[in-house]
């Protein structure tokens, strides 16, 4: 196709005498680069033809009345117009370079966002089972997991779904071959279906029969050669620890599953391996990932009509959980559910940065505005001279829209340059690889060539409609002055960049604000000195066994004079929300609520948790050891009793907890109130939580004497070879996992701040070049002035105070539009920043500084120079 239409062009353009000849020698060439191989194949003939499209081949185009010579003679003195502006052409080539290389990468971030889990066949008519929590009509907690037999019933039960598959995500599992053993973390159980949904390429095996049998596991690419090095791995086992301790068979290898899926995985085993918890869970829990792929054209509002009635057959008629389908294509962008795979993106910060990279764009084209109608005083006396001697307008329009065609086409060039040499540094802004070169990058080349074509038209109608339309009559006589429309156009477009480069400034200083409002704020609980990891999972019949080991363990930790504090969990402080357990069957505290239906997280802590993150509590007591009755207490958090409308603390202490709908169900009593602590991001608010006594919880926190930190950790690394052996061991800071919490924000905060800089730095590249001409302009008003007693400050002051007045109309425009955009941006976050409008005057005070320094050093160079010479013909 794209072939085609370059053939189709070339014949266009090309003069009849050479096309034959050259045309022979393109195809030629087309054909051995496929021969090749080369994918890029047609695009690299387009670009072979673009560099052909110059006069020297061109055939006369008629339709535009423009003959070969003319349009040469036109490139000629284009291009010695350009070269005697040296300073306003370099000016004009380095901003539409910089703005156009700025819109260009966003883009390809922005299209590398909206790309996730597109590569897959039918990926718009698969979609996701969640589960949501719906009390009157009104939904509360949206849930990404489901139940396990929820995805086999659906695609029964519903003749629109055509398939189903349902996985299972491990926190961490432990591999062994040979002689490395390794803790994993992207690991998911999958069904025989999955690859007939998500058509992941296997390189190795049959993806029809790979995970049917249990103990089955397939290899991404790069796993099986850290496993088995050059080895074909199908056939071959690999031990899989972690409570299993049993060999997988190594069914299959398949490609490394891409970035920009929002379900990222390293190994696959068979669903079927965990066949105990599927029928443990049921439809008791819904711990699992399932995916529906519908059939073509399938009625979506028709389909979630049958969900409610199924949901509540199967779940229960007095159950607040209804079924959801959720797009595939819209995860990643437009999921903020719970129990998310993994911290999902934001459709709102792409949104605020294709407006950015619009910004900055605009920014570039209005410079090349602004200096090509300031020089029309230059350029008249040149327009009056040709129309005398017979040139048309249109041929002049002609003239100066091939002088900002070469201003582009340099600028775009220029900008791929800038572009390909800063994709290192945005990759490493992003934390993502969204390309590796921009050269290959199809949308990239296309998104180049359409923007080259509108920043010619775009920037440079209006110039060549205002410079061709002079009468030759008035410049001849040298009464051509510019006019106060052009004057106020300037100004108007100057004001609008100032406006622009005050929003970019004050929403970059916000956006960093919030994220170390966020990284700085309490969080309940001390961080500082505390680390974390997790211990080997073991089988159920060694629990009690693993119990002991951990007592043991953590006693020989204590014992040690770097080691503060040690507790036990089941969920460690830093996590996102897959890191912690949940209940939504319904809670109340007997006797005295009515059953609150909703989600409510559990966590198992043992005695020293709490005394170790230096919690405190508002009632009551912490778990004690000694007490047998405590295998059966709970403590609640403050936002717990909250939700139950229980205002007075103390007087639940002694009272029972009941889960579930069944009044025979298990009740705990109440112990102790812990006092609100953010598990996780400060995004979020904190949540209902109750918290179960266990001592033998997989995960350990240790507080650390900060005077002897590394002795510390070089101790719990000594302990831990003496009570696990060769068990890897992956010690967490705390504070760097709050830290990876805020990576987006971050990475927002990054990208939004240099592009900020960049648009900044374009809309002063065009201050400078439009301040220095209007200071030539005035060069001999200035003469006058120092001739009348003027000194230089005043000079520089009378220029200042034009430029003042335009950025202060521009902070009436920049100002609402801070306030408006950000406000609503900070509303996303539970834990927020009041709007801080000093920062609208820190970024008023940074503009008015940048301008008034690039204004002030052009100003300086034209009022030193001596009147006598200035005024000389005067």
């Amino acid at each position: 196709m794209i072939k085609q239409w370059a053939d189709r062009f070339f014949k266009w353009f090309c003069h009849p005498d050479y096309y034959p000849d050259i045309m022979g020698d393109l195809e030629e060439t087309y054909q051995d680069r496929l021969e090749l191989e080369d994918h890029l194949a047609q695009w690299k003939h387009l670009i072979g033809i673009l560099q052909l499209f110059r006069p020297s081949l061109m055939r006369p185009l008629i339709k535009l009345k423009i003959e070969n010579g003319m349009l040469t003679n036109y490139f000629k003195i284009s291009i010695r117009s350009l070269a005697k502006q040296r300073l306003y052409s370099i000016i004009n080539v380095v901003g539409l370079a910089i703005g156009l290389a700025a819109f260009l990468l966003i883009n390809e971030y922005i299209q590398f966002e909206k790309s996730y889990d597109r590569f897959f066949t039918d990926s718009n008519q698969i979609y996701r089972l969640t589960t949501d929590d719906v009390k009157d009509g009104v939904i509360g907690t949206r849930d990404a997991m489901s139940y396990h037999p929820s995805g086999k019933v659906l695609t029964e039960e519903l003749p629109e779904v055509e398939n189903y598959t349902t996985t299972y995500k491990f926190s961490e599992v432990i591999f062994r071959h040979k002689s490395i053993t390794r803790s994993e973390k992207m690991i998911i159980a999958a069904d025989s279906n999955y690859f007939k949904i998500f058509d992941y390429l296997l390189i190795k095996g049959d993806p029809e029969t790979a995970l049917n049998e249990p103990n089955s596991i397939v290899l991404t690419e790069s796993k099986a050669l850290a496993y088995f090095g050059d080895i074909d791995p199908v056939g071959k086992q690999i031990e899989v620890l972690s409570g299993y301790n049993r060999p997988f068979k190594v069914t299959g290898v398949m490609e490394d599953v891409p970035e920009n899926t929002h379900y990222k995985f390293n190994m696959l085993v068979s669903l079927k391996s965990i066949q105990e918890r599927l029928d443990r869970d049921d439809w008791g829990g819904f711990n699992y990932y399932t995916f529906l792929k519908l059939t073509r054209n399938s009625d979506l509002d028709e389909l979630n009509k049958k969900l409610s009635p199924l949901a509540k057959k199967y779940i229960g008629e007095n159950s607040n959980q209804e079924f959801n389908l959720q797009p595939l294509e819209s995860i990643h962008l437009y999921s903020d559910f719970t129990f998310e795979p993994e911290i999902h993106g934001n459709h709102k910060a792409v949104s605020f940065l294709v407006i950015i990279s619009i910004f900055v764009l605009i920014i570039a084209w209005v410079n090349y505005v602004n200096l090509s109608t300031a020089r029309a005083i230059d350029r008249a006396k040149e327009v009056g001279l040709r129309k005398v001697i017979g040139a048309y307008r249109n041929q002049l329009i002609y003239q100066f829209l091939i002088e900002s065609l070469i201003i582009n086409f340099i600028g775009s060039v220029l900008a791929v340059l800038i572009a390909e040499l800063a994709l290192p540094y945005f990759n490493g802004l992003l934390d993502k690889q969204i390309a590796v070169h921009v050269w290959n990058q199809k949308t990239f080349l296309i998104t180049t060539l359409i923007f080259f074509v509108a920043g010619t038209f775009v920037s440079g109608l209006y110039p060549a409609l205002v410079l061709s339309s002079f009468q030759p009559v008035t410049v001849l006589k040298g009464k051509f002055r510019n006019s106060k429309q052009g004057a106020l156009l300037r100004k108007f477009l100057v004001t609008v960049q100032f406006a622009v480069s005050i929003v970019l400034i004050a929403g970059t200083l916000i956006v960093g604000q919030q994220v170390k409002y966020m990284k700085s704020e309490d969080l309940g609980f001390d961080i500082n000195h505390v680390v974390g990891f997790t211990t080997p999972r073991v089988n159920s019949d060694q629990r009690e066994a693993r119990e002991q080991k951990m007592k043991l363990f953590h006693e020989d930790l204590k014992s040690h004079h770097t080691i503060v504090q040690v507790g036990g969990t089941s969920s460690m402080p830093g996590g996102g929300s897959s890191d912690i357990a949940s209940s939504s069957g319904g809670v109340k505290i007997v006797g005295m609520t009515e059953r609150l239906d909703g989600t409510v997280y559990l966590q198992w802590n043992d005695d020293s948790f709490t005394k170790t993150m230096g919690m405190g509590f508002v009632a009551g007591r912490d778990f004690k050891r000694e007490l047998a009755s405590d295998s059966i207490a709970i403590i609640v958090n403050e936002t717990f009793l909250d939700r139950l409308g229980i205002n007075d603390y103390s007087t639940v202490l002694g009272e029972f907890v009941q889960f579930g709908r069944s009044p025979e169900n298990d009740k705990f009593k109440i112990v102790g109130v812990l006092q609100n602590f953010n598990r996780t991001s400060l995004k979020n608010s904190v949540e209902p939580t109750c918290y179960f006594y266990n001592t033998g919880s997989r995960n350990t926190v240790v507080k650390l004497d900060e005077n002897a930190f590394m002795d510390g950790l070089a101790y719990i690394e000594e302990s831990w070879k003496k009570f696990f052996g060769d068990a890897p061991l992956d010690i967490q800071f705390l504070d760097r996992r709050f830290e990876q919490l805020y990576k987006e924000d971050r990475r927002f905060g990054n990208v939004f701040g240099s592009f900020s800089l960049l648009a900044i730095l374009v809309a002063i590249l065009g201050l400078f070049g439009l301040s220095s001409f209007i200071a030539v302009q005035r060069t001999k008003e200035v003469g006058v002035r120092k001739v009348l007693g003027a000194s230089i400050g005043n000079i520089i002051s009378l220029f200042y105070k034009d430029f003042m007045l335009l950025i202060g109309s521009s902070s009436l425009i920049g100002f609402p539009v801070v306030y408006f955009v950000m406000n609503k941006w900070l509303s996303n976050y539970a834990y927020r920043i009041d709007f801080p409008w000093w920062l609208l005057l820190l970024a008023f005070f940074i503009i008015s500084v940048f301008a008034l320094i690039t204004v002030g050093y052009q100003t300086s160079k034209v009022a030193s120079l001596d009147p006598a010479k200035t005024l000389k013909y005067e």
